[in-house]
């Protein structure tokens, strides 16, 4: 909002008729009230309660997506598979497409994001380590394993970075399965096999 007056660093000085120095002192009230009501619901109760947050205010409508894969995707033995994610949650950002590239998640904005991937898994074949990966621009940025003891299980696989990304890079998510002998697929609902990105308050 704008305020009804500009603020003012004119600091009284002796020679300043009194009237004067007490009119830019009333004015300095009044404007530092003006300021502080955008805080507290009141500046002249006592005691002063302060505003319930509003999110809009702060930083707008926040920069994210969540993508899941909605489809059992498989992971063939002796492979490293990207991972496709063809239904998505929420998408403030422009961040996915479930048609084109949809393994990726693109920054349109640059600036420091918070990117998480969790991955229930079913697993076939013999005893393995499942190796996860995030990607950036097709390259290895984080890494993640869990040991699979034996066929027959539904394990949870999880990642997460924080990293500083310029405009057109471009995230993705692939699971390594390096010799199990089978074809392991992953789980196909929003809350078992998804993959997340938030762009954090602040600027570059």
């Amino acid at each position: 909002m704008a305020y009804s007056n500009s603020w003012s660093n004119i600091i009284p000085v002796s020679s300043d008729p009194l009237n004067t120095t007490d009119d830019q002192l009333r004015r300095l009230r009044l404007d530092v009230q003006e300021r502080m009501d955008d805080l507290v619901d009141d500046w002249t109760t006592d005691p002063v309660v302060p505003q319930k947050l509003d999110v809009s205010r702060i930083d707008g409508t926040p920069d994210l997506a969540v993508v899941y894969t909605g489809a059992a995707f498989a992971i063939p033995t002796a492979s490293t598979t990207t991972i496709d994610f063809v239904q998505e949650t929420l998408d403030t950002g422009g961040f996915h497409s479930n048609s084109v590239n949809p393994s990726r998640l693109t920054i349109t904005t640059a600036g420091y994001y918070f990117i998480h991937a969790n991955l229930e898994i079913d697993f076939t074949g013999a005893a393995a380590l499942c190796h996860i990966r995030i990607r950036k621009n097709g390259a290895d940025l984080a890494l993640g394993n869990i040991s699979i003891l034996g066929s027959g299980v539904i394990e949870t696989i999880a990642i997460s970075y924080i990293d500083l990304a310029a405009a057109t890079d471009y995230y993705e998510i692939a699971i390594q399965n390096p010799g199990s002998g089978s074809t392991w697929n992953t789980l196909d609902e929003a809350d078992e096999a998804y993959f997340m990105i938030h762009r954090m308050v602040g600027t570059v």
